[in-house]
């Protein structure tokens, strides 16, 4: 990529009156490094680049000279680079890529200090990863990325010392989120209004108690692990008002890690008919779910909670991609509070839920009961629906995808989906968007190029829509190029 930071860097110390010397002087720098910066010898510590363009009142990207459709595109580049890296270092490489050139693109930033945590203890650096927690928490104004920046480097820290004092120093001595202060403000002022924000927060904590009761494996004992899940799986029967676990509620997240569980440790105890009844119910769960139709209401099968129901809309998990090619990973059903008492800039968040995170601890036999299983016929009956269900390249799911509108093209051309397996054997779906008068040929381009960096094993053309969502033939430059990706 060009940068024109130097002449950036040039014009706006002139347009300020001030002479190289003055400039030097403000940010503590010698006058012959910022001649170097201003003739493209030498650049900046990473550190520096958000200082400058603070001083000067611009963004980073703009004191760089990066085009806002150039750095979005290199930001989904690198994103897509990362999300197909083969381990921490590799990973690793990258982000600093990614940091170095967007120093303030908190993705980057908090999946970097993930990344120093996942390398053998002999390789993390932990003076940079405690310096680089502290130069973005310095930076940051976003109050969601900087609680999870000092979340992710707390997750990679290792020294107790160290993790205390930085506590210490960026933590609050109280909550003081924006949920506590709206309820706050709101309690006595606007009935309808703390009553939603009070049943958010009470199921929240209903959650965690239920998620609470079915962790008991982690201290060993795995038949307190299988009465804790089953006494989460009792109270949601009666929470929900219903006996039966596989229909659709807002309780669906809780439900599914009760039920995965519980059939993971009975399996511990080599109790098929129990472990694979409980794994039944989970698949069937995840079915229901997918097949609802958009539109459909969802509640929690209880008044005390009515504030919080909500409506279903169907979509994808973006995984990146470029102008012309967008790829996803998996599937989505969006839940859309129906009479929340409140605007968009409400913080509470929408219950969505992701039907491939836990298709995916099956189908990988993430679990180690599920790893002893995996061979078995039965547990591959399980393995067969919720793939069937739940992979995003289905064609069930793809003509959703297309025909609905899900994903559209803003140019109003053509859109071809391509199924595409990673060599983890994961299903990604790439689609294609058709450039006015140009065709795919820049579509095809960017999908060899992304195929060509590695993790790919296989790619096949699904179906092709036109700008109505009606499927038509698929163009056989499209077919011979998908035929021939790898």
């Amino acid at each position: 990529m060009n940068l024109n930071f130097g002449a950036n860097l040039k014009r706006l110390r002139r347009e300020r009156d001030m002479t190289q010397d003055e400039l030097a002087e403000a940010f503590g720098l010698s006058t012959q490094a910022i001649s170097r910066y201003e003739t493209n010898s030498g650049y900046p510590d990473i550190e520096m680049l958000p200082v400058i363009a603070g001083y000067f009142g611009v963004t980073v990207d703009s004191l760089l000279g990066v085009s806002v459709r150039e750095s979005q595109t290199r930001r989904n580049e690198y994103y897509s680079r990362f999300r197909t890296a083969n381990g921490a270092e590799a990973q690793l490489e990258i982000l600093n890529k990614w940091r170095a050139e967007f120093p303030d693109e908190w993705p980057a930033v908090y999946n970097t200090m993930l990344a120093i945590g996942k390398l053998p203890e002999e390789k993390r650096d932990m003076n940079a990863l405690r310096q680089i927690a502290k130069d973005a928490l310095k930076r940051c104004t976003n109050p969601a990325w900087h609680d999870k920046l000092l979340f992710g480097y707390l997750e990679s820290e290792d020294d107790e010392k160290a993790a205390l004092d930085f506590i210490g120093e960026y933590g609050s001595e109280t909550d003081v989120s924006k949920l506590t202060l709206m309820g706050d403000y709101y309690q006595g002022r606007d009935e309808s209004k703390w009553h939603a924000l009070y049943q958010y927060q009470m199921l929240d904590q209903a959650d965690n108690v239920l998620n609470f009761l079915t962790s008991y494996r982690n201290v060993g004992d795995v038949r307190k692990a299988i009465e804790g899940c089953e006494l989460s799986l009792d109270f949601l029967r009666k929470l929900s008002r219903n006996e039966d676990l596989t229909k659709p509620d807002m309780w669906v997240n809780t439900k599914l890690m009760s039920l995965l569980r519980l059939s993971n440790n009975c399996l511990f105890f080599d109790e098929r008919e129990k472990g694979f009844e409980a794994l039944d119910q989970a698949v069937t769960l995840i079915e229901n779910f997918i097949d609802l139709s958009d539109g459909a209401k969802i509640t929690c099968g209880t008044p005390i909670f009515s504030a919080l129901d909500c409506v279903t809309k169907k979509g994808v998990v973006y995984y990146g991609g470029n102008d012309c090619l967008h790829s996803y990973n998996g599937l989505a059903i969006f839940l859309n509070y129906e009479n929340l008492p409140f605007d968009e800039k409400s913080p509470i968040h929408t219950w969505n839920f992701y039907p491939t995170n836990y298709a995916n601890i099956i189908i990988d036999a993430r679990w180690h009961n599920f790893k002893r299983y995996k061979n078995d016929p039965e547990y591959q009956k399980y393995v067969a629906r919720v793939k069937k269900a739940a992979d995003i390249s289905e064609r069930k799911n793809v003509e959703y995808i297309l025909t609905h509108g899900v994903v559209k093209d803003p140019n109003g051309g053509r859109l071809c989906a391509v199924k595409a397996e990673t060599r983890d054997n994961h299903a990604l779906l790439f689609i294609l968007l058709e450039e006015p008068q140009k065709g795919f040929a820049k579509a095809i381009s960017q999908l060899k190029e992304t195929v060509g960096r590695g993790g790919i094993s296989g790619t096949e053309v699904v179906m092709t829509v036109n700008a109505e969502q009606k499927e038509v033939e698929t163009p056989e430059e499209v077919k011979t190029a998908v035929a021939n990706a790898l």
